[in-house]
């Protein structure tokens, strides 16, 4: 194991950062001065702790993800390990714990938090998600929860009074060393939610909660602060401190929902735990004035991040941290790689028969087969595009021809055929865009001999014979043509957020015009299949290319 600092040296407001990793030997942080506490973390799980392919990896042979059997006995040794030499342990998860799997959804969280009972998670911070089944669940979870939830910017709208089932900071103390955790939910929840979902709930600040909590953690001699937050590391650390700098040299407003901005504005935090974004950093990100460390793992319980902290005995502070793995603090969690809980995966197994139970049911009915196709319009494709526009109400829907991978036959539909059409784990994202960006989405799509998209709720019609830039000769939104400056809603899945199959451009859009729904592809179909049945397989001119 190599010992890593980060020191980052600002120039100016307008110099990019450069990180230096300085290799030190963690024989130089002896037990009688130094305690070290072991630190494993999660963020943005999204009931994904069942066993699971991972397609991001290799999408037609994908190696299998062992889920919460393997993470949890990985955690247990762990903390084992910490109790035999007397070290430390944390185990701690930063939101959106459980809706976007059936095991999740279903069970409205409660498979999830019974894992997170079975492992003993220390505490969790409340994501934007959690609230999907209304406040009233949450806290049903909550009392479920053998660990406190934590939100210390959740206030009741009738009362002024924090929610009565949310904390807004835990002290844990090893052999005298205390270390405080605030934590604060999404202040941006309330836009990505029903009204009826946070009723009477007052979402303030993260900078207004650690103004708040932070003198009072202080005060109890803490010296070492981790604050737990969903709010996100930009997705280019450099990039996103860039527009920050630009931003406060522009007289703008602080967002507070990023991290990076948290850890600038707000003194005192030693490390932050992030997430919301789906995006995992190996390395922290270090603020070069407050030297804030950033860590923030993947999402799905596809990963588990690891650290090793070592905070001086004497004075309470944070004196440096080491990984496990050389990679950094993030690992994957490869079935072939580690052993499965039998306990845990068994538990598991429970809630996934559970959830399972009518995989063979007959959702609806097709009066044809549902072909598809790769290129142009198929009824396959405007099925799938049409299923997530309806679960999200957005304004246009748009995916790949990769995403969709298999027919329907004529007759009877069941959910076992929809997951052989969307075999991966994708996700429903809702981005708010300008239709300059859309068309220029669209342009790109069809640029060179790139084969086009698939579309819901637009209009489309190309010219190949024109240069590229410039094929896309037509474009309406629900029936009116496209207008530049005018926002819109585009539903799309996770994997072309994220800027894969030609669709970089989205990475550019920042973090807060970005709802994670949690909805998976497949369900969203499944759920247009049940009130929509009879499907007529057709094609209806949406997309058109002039020959």
């Amino acid at each position: 194991m190599k010992l890593r600092f980060s020191i980052i040296a600002l120039f100016s407001v307008i110099i990019i950062l450069q990180s230096f990793l300085i290799g030190a030997n963690p024989a130089e942080f002896p037990d009688d001065e130094f305690l070290k506490v072991v630190t494993i973390f999660t963020n943005d799980i999204h009931g994904g702790i069942d066993r699971s392919e991972a397609s991001f990896i290799n999408p037609d042979f994908p190696p299998m993800l062992g889920g919460g059997a393997v993470a949890g006995r990985y955690i247990m040794q762990k903390r084992q390990e910490a109790e035999e030499n007397g070290w430390g342990f944390l185990l701690i998860d930063a939101g959106d714990f459980y809706q976007g799997t059936p095991l999740g959804t279903l069970s409205e969280g409660e498979a999830v938090i019974e894992y997170m009972n079975a492992v003993e998670y220390d505490v969790l911070t409340v994501g934007n998600h959690d609230f999907d089944n209304g406040w009233e669940n949450l806290k049903r979870l909550s009392e479920i929860a053998e660990f406190p939830f934590l939100a210390a910017n959740l206030y009741r709208q009738s009362t002024g009074e924090l929610a009565e089932f949310v904390k807004p900071y835990i002290i844990k103390e090893y052999q005298g060393v205390k270390i405080g955790i605030i934590g604060a939910t999404l202040s941006s929840t309330p836009s990505m939610s029903f009204p009826e979902h946070v009723a009477d709930l007052d979402f303030k600040t993260e900078i207004e909660a650690l103004e708040k909590y932070l003198p009072e953690v202080k005060a109890q001699g803490v010296h070492t602060v981790i604050f737990l937050t969903h709010a996100w590391l930009a997705y280019d650390p450099e990039i996103g401190y860039r527009n920050m700098l630009k931003n406060m040299s522009e007289g703008g407003a602080i967002t507070s929902s990023s991290t990076q901005e948290i850890a600038h504005y707000v003194p005192g935090i030693d490390i932050i735990f992030s997430g919301h974004l789906h995006k995992g950093f190996y390395e922290p990100w270090e603020d070069p004035v407050n030297h804030t460390l950033i860590f923030q793992n993947y999402a799905n319980g596809s990963n588990l991040g690891h650290v090793n902290f070592y905070i001086h005995r004497k004075t309470g502070t944070l004196a440096g941290y080491d990984y496990v793995c050389d990679d950094g603090a993030i690992f994957t969690l490869f079935e072939d790689d580690f052993l499965p809980d039998t306990n845990i995966a068994k538990q598991i197994d429970y809630w996934v028969q559970k959830a399972e139970s009518g995989f063979d049911e007959v959702i609806g009915l097709a009066t044809a087969p549902i072909s598809r196709s790769g290129s142009g319009e198929s009824p396959m494709g405007n099925l799938s595009v049409d299923a997530i526009r309806a679960s999200t109400r957005a304004d246009v829907a748009f995916s790949n021809f990769g995403g969709v991978r298999a027919d329907i036959s004529a007759g009877p539909i069941t959910p076992r055929q929809i997951f052989s059409v969307m075999p991966f784990g994708n996700r429903v994202v809702i981005i708010k865009v300008k239709g300059s960006l859309l068309k220029a989405l669209v342009e790109d799509r069809v640029s060179g001999t790139s084969r086009g998209m698939l579309i819901s709720g637009a209009e489309i019609v190309i010219d190949r014979s024109k240069p590229d830039g410039s094929r896309v000769v037509l474009f309406k939104i629900n029936g009116e043509m496209i207008e530049a400056d005018r926002d819109y809603t585009l539903a799309i899945s996770d994997y072309l957020a994220e800027g894969n199959s030609g669709y970089d451009r989205l990475t550019t859009i920042s973090p807060d015009q970005i709802n994670y729904t949690g909805i998976l592809f497949r369900q969203a179909i499944i759920d247009y299949i049940k009130r929509n049945s009879p499907i007529i397989p057709r094609t209806d001119g949406r997309w058109q290319e002039i020959k």
